[in-house]
């Protein structure tokens, strides 16, 4: 496929960490996951535009999100869940000429998120309906055209569904998403399947955004030019997560994603790290 490049994804913008908010199965009542994260990806000058090729930058971005998630069951059928993501994004030195944009930095909270999942199947196949709304993100800086999300509410009611098999699982997930301000909408889809060995985890997932293309959103030029929560941004992905249980309560998660094609992303691969605590 043209352009196929493996680089790591912005952990804030999917889910990044791919975390189990897609999941069709629902905590016990009153049982709980908190997971605190960190993504990193450093300094790095060009982005996929949005025929999916390379532009180069004005100037080099470095960007660090912290990201705290949280799911409760409410009941046997029904869990809440939060995300609360911020981000720390500099500019640095000019690559280009006379660049436009100004060197500095952006601290603020992302989109915060809050959903409510309700297992509407209980079977061998369990099905979960969810919905999700996304806050707006206020935080730009117009002189270096950073941004630490989208200016729009998000409405994304999704479908799951899927399948343990003792010591394995595996599920998938399709949403739409509604976003306001003038954003386009944009089609959210995966998969996921994990194996358990000793106290690993080795998961394999794939998520695919798809930009409808049908939001009329003018966005300020420094912020086209960084690609920074810019508008019909999308990727298609396949990657993989370790999952390692310390114990019954805590554990850590490490995961890495290729993009068989993105639009609007950084092109430089990150890091990312997670703590999780489970109470079931």
């Amino acid at each position: 496929m043209k352009n196929l490049r493996f680089l790591i994804l912005l952990l804030a913008l999917t889910g990044a960490f791919q975390l189990p908010a897609q999941s069709p199965w629902v905590r016990s009542r009153a049982g709980a996951y908190v997971q605190a994260a960190w993504h990193f990806i450093p300094s790095y000058k060009s982005v996929f535009d949005g025929n999916g090729d390379e532009r180069t930058l004005e100037r080099k971005l470095t960007e660090n999100t912290f990201q705290l998630y949280g799911e409760y069951g409410l009941s046997k059928r029904l869990t809440a869940v939060v995300n609360l993501p911020f981000r720390y994004i500099k500019s640095g030195g000019s690559i280009q000429n006379s660049p436009q944009t100004s060197s500095g930095y952006v601290a603020n909270v992302g989109n915060v998120s809050v959903a409510l999942r309700y297992n509407i199947l209980q079977k061998r196949i369990p099905v979960t309906f969810s919905l999700r709304a996304d806050a707006p993100a206020n935080a730009y800086n117009n002189s270096t055209g950073l941004r630490t999300g989208y200016n729009a509410y998000t409405v994304m009611p999704m479908l799951s569904a899927g399948m343990g098999f003792g010591q394995a699982y595996a599920f998938a997930y399709a949403g739409y998403a509604y976003r306001s301000n003038g954003y386009s909408h944009y089609i959210n889809a995966g998969a996921e399947g994990g194996i358990k060995t000793g106290r690993f985890w080795i998961i394999a997932f794939s998520e695919w955004i798809y930009s409808l293309e049908n939001g009329n959103i003018k966005l300020p030029a420094n912020n086209l030019e960084t690609s920074l929560f810019v508008n019909d941004q999308g990727y298609l992905s396949i990657g993989f997560k370790g999952m390692y249980s310390i114990n019954r309560f805590f554990g850590v998660v490490l995961s890495t994603a290729g993009a068989v094609q993105a639009y609007h992303l950084p092109r430089n691969p990150g890091l990312g790290l997670g703590l999780y605590f489970k109470w079931d």
